[in-house]
């Protein structure tokens, strides 16, 4: 009888992880979605905005390089997450390294929590640039796309 009672508590608390571990997935999923469609500032092309704290080593050992390799053809928006609460609730920021990838008409298009290799910001910048409307594509501004994002590093 108490090895039944010790495996149906092992059991619950087993359950119990498992359920939390789901729920915890999916909250940083629906905050990806909900971060998606803000809007910052409408630029000529895409940019990002980084968000950063002093204390964060991911973000100077890893986050930096890859965003060293985008610049300087990139515009990139560096923001201390802590100084700038509003603008890192406005993107549901809970984890820092995250990237913001805003589209010319300032809405987020793709959000990346947590370290964002290069060639991912390069290719979600190049969605941006392609996903220029129809009306757009007339105006000769928008006609070359964004110098350095069709190379590699």
């Amino acid at each position: 009888m108490r090895f039944e009672v010790q495996a149906a508590a092992l059991g619950i608390a087993l359950a119990a992880a498992a359920l939390t571990a789901i729920v915890a997935r999916l909250t940083g999923w629906s905050a990806r979605r909900r971060a998606i469609g803000e809007v910052a500032t409408p630029a000529a092309e895409p940019y990002i905005l980084y968000f950063t704290t002093p204390a964060c080593s991911v973000c100077r050992l890893r986050q930096e390089p890859a965003i060293a390799a985008l610049t300087p053809c990139v515009r990139v928006d560096k923001i201390d997450a802590l100084d700038r609460r509003d603008l890192a609730a406005k993107y549901r920021v809970y984890t820092v390294p995250t990237t913001v990838v805003v589209g010319r008409d300032g809405s987020a298009n793709h959000v990346n929590y947590g370290f964002a290799p290069a060639e991912r910001l390069r290719r979600q910048l190049r969605e941006g640039v392609a996903s220029v409307s129809a009306a757009d594509r007339l105006n000769p501004l928008h006609a070359a796309p964004t110098a350095g994002l069709d190379s590699s590093p």
